[in-house]
């Protein structure tokens, strides 16, 4: 095993890593270009109704999740009107409760009692009638308004006989299914009272559609607000879209999905690829080129997103002639602020030297490179974290050809 000694005599283990080949292949060249860093969803927050600011719980800057309330509004007077809405509802269910329970033993031994009464009294009336009767027209001693007085009497009673027989039939048999049919209705039309109201509460508090950031304010506590007016704008940006302008050239020779290396000059020390997610087919009137739209995707650190709105960023297009490049695997480049660099291991003495290279077109898992670096080389794309320009390693494995699995 290669043992080196450093200049305080320790000796120095190889690194161990894994290494893969420059490989000279034809590709499209690419084309630098600038575009704008945009949100890929923008959206201005309005009223849903007319309303006075409450709370404004959010500042510019912060940071929201899909359905976090934004802005309250008063909502006072429909709280009072909710409260008479729910009370009125406990009495439509206790009106539709009491039909369907039916008539309770208490009533019905009630009912019983009525209609024992009530037939007593229609037996004695009918006996007394026909007592005077029979005296009346045997010329006895009972005047016609006797008899009369005593034929009202059995008609009276006979009519609350039938009257209470009716009622204790009525109690027997329990509620008609009409009355249940009404008091179902009545307690449904309450329910709906009640949504309306509910549903015009959660009107009242203006919510974030999605997840993302507070960049503009529009209103502030105590300033009413009218229906549709925007209160709060808010972007999501844990993707962004990039947005390039290209000639009619060029943009034929774009597809859906075509791979785009980005660069945001001091921003992000590492490389960052996107999709090419649309391709405008209407050009700018004045300089008739075409907006193409790269999606890439945003790290939200600890002072928000590394990719913010309104940044610029150098995109390499795969638009060129193609023409032979030397391709390297992306994870060999290493960066270092503007630097980019690979470590070739030298295959005789198997340690490796840091080269500077120039980054063009990717396409999959390769990256093109130039500077003083050649086809067939080996570059280290495993273990290369901590590598310096001198330092021997042992190879642990030669990976396979990326442009294959591709």
């Amino acid at each position: 095993m290669l043992l080196l000694v450093t200049s305080r005599g320790l000796a120095q283990q190889p690194k161990v890593v894994v290494v893969s080949e420059v490989q000279e292949l034809e590709f499209a060249g690419s084309q630098n270009s600038v575009g704008i860093i945009n949100a890929s969803k923008t959206a201005r927050v309005g009223a849903a109704v007319d309303g006075r600011v409450s709370e404004l719980l959010v500042e510019e800057g912060d940071a929201v999740t899909a359905g976090q309330p934004l802005v309250n509004l008063q909502t006072a007077i429909l709280q009072f009107q909710l409260q008479g809405a729910k009370a009125e509802l406990s009495l439509r269910q206790a009106e539709l409760d009491e039909l369907e329970a039916g008539t309770t033993k208490e009533e019905l031994d009630a009912s019983i009692a009525n209609l024992k009464a009530a037939e007593a009294a229609r037996k004695f009336s009918a006996w007394n009638f026909t007592r005077v009767e029979k005296l009346f027209q045997e010329g006895q001693v009972v005047s016609e308004t006797e008899f009369q007085q005593a034929q009202a009497n059995q008609k009276r009673d006979e009519q609350l006989y039938q009257a209470a027989l009716s009622t204790h039939q009525l109690n027997v048999r329990g509620p008609r299914k009409e009355l249940l049919t009404q008091a179902m209705a009545r307690l449904n039309s309450q329910l709906a009272v009640i949504r309306s109201l509910e549903e015009q509460l959660k009107r009242h508090t203006i919510v974030s559609p999605f997840n993302g950031f507070v960049t503009i304010k529009h209103s502030e506590q105590g300033q009413w607000v009218t229906r549709g007016e925007v209160v709060v704008q808010i972007v999501k940006l844990d993707e962004v879209d990039i947005v390039v302008n290209v000639t009619a050239e060029h943009v034929s020779k774009l597809g859906l999905g075509d791979q785009v290396r980005i660069d945001v000059p001091n921003v992000r020390d590492e490389l960052v690829f996107g999709k090419v997610f649309a391709i405008v087919p209407q050009a700018d009137v004045q300089s008739r080129t075409f907006p193409v739209k790269i999606r890439v995707k945003n790290e939200i650190g600890k002072a928000g997103p590394v990719f913010k709105a309104g940044m610029l960023a150098r995109v390499q297009l795969p638009v060129g002639q193609a023409k032979k490049m030397l391709m390297a695997p992306k994870d060999a480049v290493v960066l270092n602020g503007n630097k980019r660099t690979v470590f070739v291991v030298d295959s005789e003495t198997n340690v490796v030297n840091e080269v500077a290279v120039e980054l063009g077109v990717s396409n999959g898992d390769m990256i093109e490179v130039s500077g003083s670096i050649k086809a067939g080389q080996q570059v280290v794309i495993r273990g290369n974290e901590r590598l310096r320009s001198g330092q021997a390693v042992n190879i642990a494995s030669v990976a396979s050809d990326p442009a294959e699995d591709n």
